[in-house]
């Protein structure tokens, strides 16, 4: 199942959660359609993926017992203070259970990947701890995750906040969106060191290319899974001729340029190379985040300059303001540019 899947469900959740009516603990409907039953008052929460893990630090992080992700060299000045002062805990699947009745967890949070069933959900079950499922795929979702969670979390406000951002966000890629497939820009996303692994056009993790309003020249289909992926040959890419490239990161995009077999390829020769910012984290998948915020932006500029004016400087202070409180230097943009 695509992630996500099932979107009308949530409906009922939200319905229930709205009305905003402190409860001694009930049932909420969670966004893969299963029913739990959670205390009114949650103070202590285990995110078992990266994506909610990344949603709460901007929702909820005084809320949080840690966090599942690494935190790489130089990412500590692009993440608030309460969320680097959380410990690293390992996520579904790699933490025992019981580590978890000994944290004294109220809520846990999984990623609805696949829908239900869920074997950690499951196991959470049996241990007695709630569990509810969010979607972080497609990004057309990340609003109602956010509103989900911040009724089950009483944040409405602050969630409203975020869930407008972003919002207002994909209101602003209508444009480019609607321009007729003949008159799009081709992309090839490189996913890999080497540049020769990619997402299929359908593939929820290379969506980023038609939120932007790009065509990906491969039309192929994959399994919705975050191991999927698709390889190809320097010598298909002479065939299909993307008129641009972007990389994953600033690393494939700079060994992409170097490399003397890609300096083939049209988009390299003409630097319409260009590469996604990897810090804290990769903002456009793996993880899955709020980030994608910005990405979708400014790879529509990159693709129709003009058509949607993205200032990135402004545009990534303002995210930072409103998802994080924080504020960026000039030498913090630069960082983030790579």
């Amino acid at each position: 199942m695509r992630p996500g899947g099932r979107w009308w469900r949530p409906v009922a959740a939200l319905l229930w959660l709205a009305t905003g009516t402190p409860a001694t603990g009930g049932e909420v409907i969670d966004m893969a359609g299963r029913h739990v039953t959670v205390p009114d008052q949650i103070h202590r929460i285990y995110a078992a993926h990266d994506p909610p893990a990344i949603f709460l630090a901007s929702l909820a992080p005084d809320l949080m017992v840690g966090v599942p992700f690494d935190r790489p060299p130089g990412s500590a000045r692009f993440l608030p203070p309460a969320v680097n002062r959380l410990p690293r805990i390992r996520g579904a699947g790699r933490i025992d259970p019981e580590r978890l009745l000994a944290l004294g967890i109220d809520l846990v949070v999984i990623w609805n990947m696949r829908g239900p069933p869920d074997a950690f959900a499951a196991q959470m079950d049996a241990i007695g701890i709630p569990a509810v499922m969010v979607d972080a795929a497609p990004f057309s979702r990340y609003a109602a995750t956010f509103r989900f969670l911040g009724a089950l979390l009483h944040r409405q406000a602050r969630s409203e906040v975020l869930a407008r951002a972003l919002e207002q966000a994909s209101a602003r890629l209508a444009g480019v969106q609607a321009i007729p497939g003949a008159g799009r820009v081709r992309v090839y996303y490189a996913d890999s060191a080497d540049g020769l692994r990619s997402q299929c056009a359908t593939a929820f993790r290379g969506e980023v290319v038609p939120l932007a309003g790009g065509a990906n020249v491969l039309p192929c289909r994959t399994a919705d899974s975050m191991g999927a992926s698709v390889t190809v040959s320097l010598e298909r890419l002479l065939l299909l001729d993307p008129d641009v490239i972007v990389a994953r990161s600033p690393a494939i995009a700079r060994f992409l340029r170097a490399d003397a077999g890609w300096q083939a390829l049209r988009a390299v020769r003409e630097g319409r190379v260009y590469a996604f910012p990897d810090r804290p984290f990769n903002w456009v998948e793996r993880p899955h985040s709020q980030f994608k915020l910005l990405t979708v932006q400014w790879l529509a500029q990159r693709l129709y300059p003009g058509r949607l004016a993205f200032d990135f400087a402004q545009a990534t202070r303002n995210f930072y303001r409103t998802f994080f409180g924080m504020e960026l230097s000039d030498d913090d943009l630069a960082r983030l540019r790579g």
